[in-house]
């Protein structure tokens, strides 16, 4: 499996389908605003922020509307195209950063560590680019993330690959349960977060689900020979037989942060 094939994110297309799944929560939950404010990013504060891995925008958006200074890199070029117009934006390698050491009050590093080879490199990176009492914060998933989702492929994937197992790298290569070891490399105190009552997402439109396993067809379909597009269908089918049994089909999220110093 390889952690970030180039066609991933040679445009923000599969980001933008993940996106669409965790908008379906119920109640709304806005993940990137409790992630801002567990960092004390709180409107007009007086920081600059570094958001590494920074995606489409969906940090830099926040920030900006919160009047907080902040710069994006990324190392894709395909989503900084898509992120709105921004005065601060870097394409960037977090195992190299192009810039000077202690430049940044906190640095975000939100769902991207599971991507990275050389995790070890990237941290000590992020740990450079702090300044002394800076916080980096690090957004990552738990075991339990999308299981009822995970479990569908699974089963799709074994029809042609018995035993197969979604070994999902924000679950698996750097998760909330072993990223604490991998940022101590780097830093001396580190403290992990979870959203209390997380609410899950409630699926009425089985085509959510669909464009998700869709959009990581280039991670996984190397290790099957059974063509994704049917393994996409299997779960729509699943996903709807489960909505028309009970009204919807629920996934649950298991999403924190460690907060590093």
């Amino acid at each position: 499996m390889s952690l970030n094939p180039p066609t991933q994110y040679a445009t923000d297309l599969n980001l933008r389908a993940r996106q669409r799944l965790w908008q379906q929560r119920q109640p709304p939950f806005d993940l990137v605003s409790w992630v801002l404010d567990t960092a004390g990013l709180h409107p007009g504060a007086a920081a600059g922020v570094l958001d590494v891995g920074c995606g489409n925008g969906a940090y830099l958006a926040q920030l900006r509307a919160r009047r907080i200074d902040a710069i994006g890199c990324d190392l894709s070029r395909g989503v900084l195209a898509a992120a709105p117009p921004h005065h601060g934006l870097v394409n960037a390698d977090v195992g190299a950063l192009p810039f000077v050491s202690s430049a940044f009050d906190v640095v975000l590093a939100a769902h991207m560590l599971y991507h990275v080879d050389d995790r070890e490199a990237a941290v000590s990176e992020l740990r450079r680019v702090l300044r002394p009492g800076g916080r980096c914060v690090v957004v990552t998933n738990g075991s339990e993330h999308m299981r009822s989702l995970r479990v569908l492929i699974e089963s799709a994937l074994r029809v042609s690959t018995p035993g197969w197992e979604m070994r999902d790298p924000s679950t698996q290569v750097f998760s909330l349960e072993n990223g604490e070891e991998q940022l101590r490399t780097a830093f001396r105190r580190v403290t992990r977060l979870r959203p209390r009552d997380l609410p899950p997402v409630v699926l009425t439109s089985a085509s959510i689900a669909a464009d998700y396993v869709a959009s990581v067809r280039d991670i996984y379909q190397p290790e099957t020979s059974r063509a994704w597009p049917e393994v996409v269908e299997d779960v729509r089918q699943s996903v709807q037989r489960e909505i028309d049994a009970t009204g919807a089909f629920v996934i649950r999220a298991d999403n924190g942060v460690f907060i590093c110093e």
